[in-house]
């Protein structure tokens, strides 16, 4: 009996030591796992912040774990779409290679440039449509849609041609390119018949001819509020003669006496300007018929306040917004003040 109650004894220990071991196996095993998981993903961590790898492997990890490539003005841009981006970038340069295209010589610097410039854009442009309230409408999007099959038989051609230069398919460029376009000719149009920007543009030139009035150096103030490429050189234009500037600055500069600035300031296609004549000469120089004339020739400096478009309306929002790079690449950020 004794004999009996043994063996009843070890047949019921026996089961509860098999689960026991079962459970410490799966412990183990997941403990294995688990330290296998996180090791993927510390690599994975790392190949993306030291090493800008764009492998699938890396690409997967940033992905699931959504890491930034940076942050725009406090916004996140994801690894996973600069990756994306990049793989589009040099199938288009491979592309460009093979049929003479212009981005045939862009370096793995500069593509990853553009890339970063284009996210970082895309941020800039949402924010500005969110503040004058516009969007990307299907009737838009038709509308360019309607544009490109004016060059191509049909959709399937035009998602054709955009795989082979892009790797993408036409609803992932309407996503990426097109409706970004729309917002930024929308948000152009929105800023151009802005007449409350015109005239804090017009205050502002106002605020400064009183400097100069007041007599603050030209080419200081020149240097310091100039929004275009004299500016570095105190607003220098060198020598010209008539017809060389538009009609209603030459008449404003040929006016004036060496020395004098425009007393009010010169409205022109391109902005606000105030103006001073440094010096006046005459030179010999040949008419259209070969013969030898007098023309009048001036130097003078000038101060720009450029009136806002698309273009230098982005170029402003790029050079106040806050960029963050994480990644181990190039930084196209960082001489964007100088």
């Amino acid at each position: 009996m004794e004999q009996q109650t043994n063996i009843e004894q070890e047949k019921n220990i026996t089961p509860v030591n098999a689960n026991e071991n079962v459970k410490m196996f799966a412990y183990g095993l997941a403990a294995v796992l688990g330290l296998a998981l996180l090791g993927s993903v510390v690599v994975g961590v790392y190949r993306v912040y030291a090493k800008a790898s764009t492998d699938k492997f890396t690409v997967s990890v940033a992905k699931v774990l959504r890491l930034p490539v940076m942050k725009v003005d406090g916004q996140r841009v994801l690894y996973s779409e600069y990756a994306e981006d990049l793989r589009a970038i040099r199938t288009l340069v491979a592309y460009d290679k093979a049929n003479g295209g212009n981005n045939a010589s862009l370096t793995e610097e500069q593509m990853s440039d553009q890339v970063l410039w284009r996210l970082a854009n895309n941020i800039l442009i949402k924010s500005a449509a969110a503040k004058y309230g516009v969007k990307a409408e299907d009737q838009d999007i038709e509308n360019i849609k309607a544009n490109l099959l004016k060059q191509f038989k049909d959709v399937n051609e035009i998602n054709a041609e955009i795989t082979k230069r892009y790797g993408w398919t036409f609803e992932q460029y309407q996503e990426k390119v097109i409706k970004n376009y729309i917002l930024q000719q929308k948000i152009g149009e929105k800023i151009q018949s802005d007449q409350a920007t015109h005239e804090a543009i017009r205050n502002k030139a106002l605020s400064v001819l009183n400097e100069i009035k007041g007599g603050k150096d030209f080419a200081e103030l020149a240097k310091q509020y100039g929004e275009d490429g004299t500016k570095a050189n105190g607003g220098d234009l060198g020598w010209f003669g008539k017809g060389d500037m538009v009609p209603e600055f030459e008449k404003a500069v040929y006016a004036l006496k060496v020395g004098e600035v425009t007393q009010d300031l010169v409205e022109t296609q391109y902005g606000y300007h105030i103006i001073k004549l440094e010096e006046k000469k005459t030179e010999k120089v040949k008419d259209a018929s070969g013969k030898l004339v007098n023309q009048e020739k001036v130097r003078a400096r000038h101060i720009l306040f450029r009136f806002l478009d698309p273009s230098t309306f982005m170029d402003s929002l790029a050079k106040a917004a806050q960029y963050n790079l994480y990644v181990k690449v190039h930084n196209p950020f960082l001489d964007l003040n100088k």
